[in-house]
């Protein structure tokens, strides 16, 4: 089967015949000219829709190298190098796992990588030197701390430009949002300051301050964002703040010097990595308790956990490598070797849970009520997903299998008419969905 082929299967719903009309048709659109399969695709209607499947990779920032490690975790080996801005240091993706978005410390931008290719396709300004930075959960937003501008940068991820500038504490270092988008939780860690600012994401307003301990560094949530996990570097404890309350309600004596946090996706472990005592503290979530150390590289300092809590990645900056722990036991079963000086890591995220799909359909005519053949309507949501299809001889279309709860922009093609575009949010069946030319 050739490429082009392949590429159409996954863009085109093909809709020639319904509410049984004439098969004379099938002429018109030249059916010699089709292959076997789209000619049966043709003449049912049906769909043919494929998936590419996001294989699990782990991006490791190089802080003294300039790069991102690239690492399989299927076989734990190093499979790229990417080169981006000065003094990488902390690394999120998008929720689609498509782009990876890199704080350079050094040089004031975030690198945009496309996991694709695993190449850089955008450069974007920011504060004075970055630390931080995290993706909201519908991928639109991403929030960088800028260390020395006392700020936040807010960037638009369609338009990879930056959008706004939240004012928050002294210094800030690590940031994090709630798994339910609504706040942000960036970590404070000027001397005297050592607090955590939470912003609202609706208005991008501070709504509280939360006093921690010393020198906090990194925020990790439970999945059901009632609990956030600080780790404070110079205190050597975790804190635990109340989401609801804002308020801190417990705190964890940890190894020395604790960096970087991770909880599993069941929300019972937090792992964090202790970058004086080469170690990684495991915490029980339902005690707010240590329950084991696990001893990692030199210098371990990002730590992030698979989609599926089987393992943990954590980075030794001091040894230039990556340690592999397996929860079930919590022991290393694998170093791998990476960059120079790795901090942050971060692993591609689960396939999101697929939207129940529903039909779009109805009929494109003109304005004396006549359908309009070979409409070409376009179906795009807000991700840039778009699904396509044709009318037949009699301007009846139908769209499968679009994911239902969520918002499209509508646009028809078709020669010799104007359609304005239309904004449609899709809950369920639609069977009587018509359009006029204007």
């Amino acid at each position: 089967m050739s490429t082009s082929t392949r590429a159409l299967y996954k863009r085109i719903t093909i809709n020639p015949f319904e509410k049984g009309h004439q098969a004379s048709g099938v002429n018109k659109l030249g059916w010699k000219n089709l292959s076997p399969v789209l000619l049966v695709l043709y003449l049912t209607g049906m769909s043919l829709i494929t998936a590419a499947q996001t294989p699990q990779r782990a991006y490791v920032t190089s802080h003294c190298g300039n790069t991102v490690s690239v690492i399989d975790t299927a076989s734990n080996s190093l499979i790229a190098t990417i080169l981006v801005g000065e003094g990488p240091y902390r690394v999120a993706f998008t929720p689609n796992g498509t782009r990876v978005y890199v704080t350079n410390y050094l040089s004031n931008t975030v690198s945009v990588i496309d996991t694709a290719t695993n190449t850089v396709i955008a450069t974007i300004p920011v504060g004075d030197h970055p630390y931080g930075i995290a993706i909201t959960p519908d991928g639109t937003r991403a929030y960088v701390s800028n260390g020395y501008s006392n700020t936040v940068s807010v960037i638009n991820t369609a338009t990879n430009t930056v959008i706004a500038t939240v004012p928050a504490g002294v210094a800030p270092h690590g940031v994090t949002i709630t798994p339910d988008g609504t706040r942000v939780y960036v970590t404070n860690g000027s001397p005297n300051t050592d607090t955590v600012t939470v912003i609202n994401t609706a208005n991008n307003t501070i709504v509280a301050t939360v006093p921690v301990g010393t020198y906090p560094i990194a925020v990790a949530f439970t999945p059901n964002s009632a609990r956030a996990y600080v780790t404070n570097y110079f205190s050597d404890t975790v804190t635990v703040i109340d989401t609801a309350t804002n308020s801190a309600i417990a705190t964890i004596p940890v190894g020395d010097g604790p960096e970087l946090i991770a909880i599993t996706p069941d929300g019972t472990r937090a792992y964090v990595a202790n970058v004086l005592s080469y170690n990684v503290s495991v915490i029980n979530t339902a005690t707010n308790t240590l329950i084991t150390t696990i001893p990692a590289g030199f210098n371990p300092f990002g730590v992030a956990i698979t989609p599926n809590g089987a393992r943990v990645y954590v980075t030794n900056y001091g040894s230039n490598n990556v340690s592999v722990i397996d929860t079930a036991t919590n022991t290393v079963i694998a170093t791998v070797p990476s960059g120079a000086c790795p901090f942050a890591i971060a692993i591609t995220p689960s396939a999101p849970s697929a939207a129940p799909s529903v039909t779009v359909a109805g009929r494109v005519i003109s304005l004396s009520g006549r359908g309009i053949f070979r409409a070409r309507l376009i179906l795009t949501d807000s991700e840039g997903n778009i699904q396509t299809a044709y009318t037949n001889p009699f301007g009846y279309y139908r769209l499968r299998e679009v994911a239902a709860g969520r918002t499209y922009t509508l646009t028809i093609k078709a020669k010799g008419y104007q359609f304005a575009p239309q904004v449609l949010t899709i809950n369920g069946e639609i069977e009587n969905l018509n359009f006029t030319a204007q």
